[in-house]
């Protein structure tokens, strides 16, 4: 048996960001830029937010939306304790990690929108 869409999108999301964290980690050019970490990371909760929806196809709106919210949400929260502990959130840990899952939880939220949305491709 699979795992349910939420815990794999989580797992996807979770994976994706860690490899955000450490190219900003390796490239410090880009790491240092202002909005590589915010942008990456808001893009990549909304792109699981709406994996998460595309893998529900039962689920109703209101499903789409909640666990577009989870998945984007925990996926962001994995990625903001890996830049905690990677040091790239010095001196604004909490905030860090408070901020980059609100806006990750938003940004699942109108990615389970978005995925309720697109046509899905015919069996």
């Amino acid at each position: 048996m699979g795992k349910s869409p939420l815990v794999s999108s989580i797992i996807v999301g979770g994976v994706l960001q860690i490899i955000m964290v450490v190219v900003g980690t390796l490239i410090p050019a880009l790491g240092q830029a202002g909005n590589f970490y915010p942008i990456a990371g808001t893009a990549i909760a909304a792109l699981v937010g709406s994996r998460f929806s595309r893998r529900s196809p039962g689920v109703r709106i209101g499903g789409s939306l909640r666990g577009g919210a989870l998945a984007g949400g925990g996926s962001s929260l994995i990625g903001a304790i890996a830049a905690v502990i990677a040091g790239a959130a010095s001196g604004a840990e909490i905030e860090t990690v408070a901020i980059a899952t609100v806006t990750g939880a938003v940004a699942g939220l109108l990615g389970g929108v978005f995925g309720r949305l697109l046509p899905r491709p015919q069996a």
